[in-house]
This record gives structure tokens, C-alpha cells and sequence, in this order.
């Protein structure tokens, strides 16, 4: 396979950590005004928590499918396209809570 398959989907799990961080970010700020207990959440705690819940979501499919899955997966889907699809993954979420703490300043403003 030749590596642009890689770079598509490097960039394509970067935008999508990207998108899944940026909104987990917008959750916490509006359900702070509805849960008491999100409200109590300092800054570097919804970041961290945003973070973890974040590499949850967007890293769980493609580990499993590298590590346990991996006879269940398609022929078609190689190692390499994996490891970038996670290495991008894994980078977007930093540039979603950058993004997700300038829409919270935009929304709380």
C-alpha cells in the first residue's frame, strides 16, 4: 500500500480526535449550567477528563482491532493504515480541547 492511504488516514483520525474532543469540551461547559456536579469541575479537570474520555471514544476501536480483533478485521486494513489512523487520532484530540476551550469562551462570554 503506498503511503497515501497512511496520510489519508492519519489526517482523517486527526480531524476526527479533532471533532469527538471539541465536543465532549462543549458538553461539560453547557452541562455545567444543568448538573451541580460539572459546575464544581476546575479547568484542568474537565481538560483531563476530556482527554481520557476523549481517548476512549476515538482509540478503542482501532486498538482492539490491532491488538485483539485482529482476525476479525478486513484483509484490506493493514498495520501501517492502523498505527496512522491511531498515531492521528491520538494527536487530534490536543487541537479539539484547544478548539472546544476557545468555543467555551465564546459561549460563556
Amino acid at each position: 500500500m503506498d503511503s497515501l492511504t497512511s496520510a489519508n488516514r492519519f489526517m482523517g483520525g486527526f480531524f476526527f480526535g479533532a471533532v469527538v474532543a471539541t465536543a465532549i469540551m462543549v458538553l461539560f461547559c453547557v452541562s455545567g449550567e444543568f448538573l451541580p456536579v460539572m459546575a464544581k469541575l476546575h479547568a484542568l479537570q474537565q481538560v483531563f477528563a476530556t482527554v481520557v474520555i476523549s481517548l476512549f471514544i476515538a482509540d478503542a476501536r482501532p486498538l482492539l482491532y490491532k491488538t485483539v480483533w485482529r482476525e476479525r478485521r478486513s484483509s484490506f486494513v493493514l498495520d501501517e493504515d492502523l498505527s496512522a489512523t491511531l498515531r492521528g487520532r491520538t494527536f487530534g484530540i490536543p487541537a479539539g480541547v484547544m478548539v472546544g476551550i476557545l468555543v467555551q469562551n465564546l459561549l460563556t462570554a
